[in-house]
């Protein structure tokens, strides 16, 4: 079970960078398919189903998919105000497009790829390579994350990526208990 500790983490990391990146790539999206309205200079408003109050759209930061967590970041985090968190989430979506990030994404798949058919001795041996990876991915997400805002400081980031990594662990154990229920 702790060899797939690792590979289970670079996967959620790896889920999380593309949940990310389609989040952000949604709204742009969205304002791009609404017609306008006859003769109106601007986007006419999309109106709100009648009938059924289930299918109304959903409120602005309200959770995604019905459920009581939203992403991989919750509304609050202790220690970090609503402002700093809402400069980390901006951050943490320009981090796709950082260099560093992208390489240190690569070498986890890579990682990844040469466990995926590895004997256990070989997937003991692998592990200290995938938790300097992961080490690597968080450095350089850091790295990013103050890089792309100033007013960012050293404290909040780490808070901020320790609540991800977290929401991560939890997610996996997650899905780890509902294969064991599947089989």
């Amino acid at each position: 079970m702790k060899q797939l500790f690792p590979l289970l983490l670079a996967a959620a990391v790896g889920s999380a960078s593309t949940y990310f990146v389609m989040e952000a790539r949604q709204p742009a999206q969205a304002k791009a398919e609404q017609p306008n309205a006859e003769g109106a200079p601007f986007a006419a408003r999309p109106k709100a189903p009648e009938g059924d109050p289930s299918e109304a759209p959903r409120k602005q930061g309200a959770p995604k998919f019905g459920g009581k967590t939203g992403g991989f970041l919750p509304e609050e985090i202790e220690g970090v105000t609503a402002e700093q968190l809402n400069k980390c989430k901006a951050a943490l979506f320009k981090t796709f497009q950082d260099d560093g990030v992208k390489a240190a994404r690569a070498k986890q798949a890579e990682l990844r790829k040469e466990a995926e058919y590895a004997s256990d001795d070989e997937k003991k041996n692998l592990r200290p390579q995938f938790e300097e990876a992961a080490l690597d991915l968080r450095k350089a997400t850091k790295e990013a994350m103050l890089a792309a805002d100033d007013e960012l400081t050293a404290d909040v980031v780490d808070k901020v990526l320790d609540v991800v990594e977290e929401r991560m662990k939890q997610r996996m154990q997650q899905g780890a208990q509902q294969n064991g229920k599947k089989k």
